[in-house]
């Protein structure tokens, strides 16, 4: 069982200031014909302007956020690893964990913006009759431990000109069922990454087309993606989009309070752990295919104008909770079988989070 997770975060900032007084001078009355012509002088250097990665009226920017994430009930009905093996169903009384990210802008410059990211994020599963030796593998290893991510990301903002720019992620994941008192070897650690071409016409809206490496749909896979940043004329509404993972629909309801509605997709591969043959299996390396769609919508609030609360809850639909041997490359539509088929219902969801925001 996961140990309750302690953060500290210390900061300091110290702003040396100095103050000198002196005499007012004596004011000297300017001679009636002394002037000077400003129309002749000339700029000696050029100002380029550049894109910034922000448009009006879109959502704050979260610095840091922990929140806790909360499903109901559904039901897990485990493949078969091996043909001797059991497979019944069990019932999930709860799924839920913590939730915490980090994303802080370390260069923020006119021509250039790098954020760097952690991020973590915890399920424990609650069954209504604990898994036993009898039971599946899967089974056992979910109650036992329950499954984890946690990494870190590298974003860059690079303007071209006043209107294009790119955009470049990176991010590394050690992703398992794993807990804090026995750690996961980094050398099942995951990475990901993307790159965007982007075009922003004006203060309203940006969009970019681009590729990216991704365990969103569970495996490992190669897909193109699609970013777009609107608000409308009013800017009562707008849409904040990066497709195939999310979708949502903003409505502004004033400066405190902002609605969305929309979807995201949630995924990554998970390493299950059967060091010394603990499940009783003749491999040892199985990966849980996870990948799930979250139909939610959300509330955000301004508590100050730097603390921002969101309520989030909706439908948690599954795409793939299979199971396979190692990590590879599953395209969409490749019918490779799997090491064992698992099949997860849709519950209801609710997600809680504290955040503090961009100025």
């Amino acid at each position: 069982m996961l140990k309750p997770l302690k953060i500290l975060l210390l900061g300091g900032l110290m702003l040396p200031i100095s103050i000198m007084a002196q005499d007012n001078p004596p004011i000297e009355e300017e001679e009636e014909d002394s002037f000077v012509d400003y129309s002749n002088l000339v700029q000696t250097t050029e100002n380029k302007a550049f894109a910034s990665s922000r448009i009006v009226g879109q959502i704050p920017i979260k610095l840091f956020s922990i929140g806790y994430d909360y499903q109901t009930v559904h039901s897990l009905k485990p493949g078969l690893f091996v043909p001797e093996g059991t497979s019944d169903e069990n019932e999930i009384n709860s799924a839920d964990g913590l939730r915490l990210s980090i994303n802080y802008p370390v260069f923020s410059k006119n021509h250039f913006l790098l954020n760097l990211g952690f991020n973590y994020a915890s399920t424990n599963y609650s069954f209504s009759n604990a898994p036993t030796m009898a039971n599946n593998p899967l089974s056992q290893a979910l109650d036992n431990n329950g499954i984890r991510t946690m990494g870190f990301t590298a974003t860059a903002f690079k303007p071209l000109n006043a209107k294009r720019y790119l955009i470049f992620q990176f991010g590394a994941n050690l992703n398992g069922d794993y807990s804090f008192s026995n750690m996961q070897s980094f050398k099942y650690t995951r990475y990901s990454g993307a790159v965007i071409y982007g075009i922003k016409p004006n203060d309203r809206k940006m969009w970019g087309l681009g590729v990216s490496r991704t365990y969103l749909g569970g495996a490992l896979n190669y897909l193109p993606v699609y970013y777009m940043l609107y608000t409308a004329k009013s800017k009562k509404w707008g849409i904040e989009m990066l497709l195939p993972a999310r979708f949502q629909y903003r409505k502004t309801v004033n400066s405190k309070n902002m609605l969305l509605f929309g979807w995201a997709i949630e995924g990554n591969t998970y390493r299950i752990n059967n060091d010394e043959n603990r499940y009783n299996l003749p491999y040892n390396d199985i990966e849980l295919r996870r990948s799930e769609l979250r139909l939610r919508a959300t509330w955000e609030h301004a508590v100050t104008p730097q603390i921002w609360l969101s309520a989030q809850g909706g439908f948690r639909y599954n795409w793939s909770f299979d199971t396979d041997r190692g990590d590879f490359f599953r395209p969409f539509g490749d019918d490779t079988s799997f090491l064992a088929e698992n099949k997860l219902s849709n519950p209801a969801y609710f997600n809680i989070s504290i955040n503090w925001v961009s100025p």
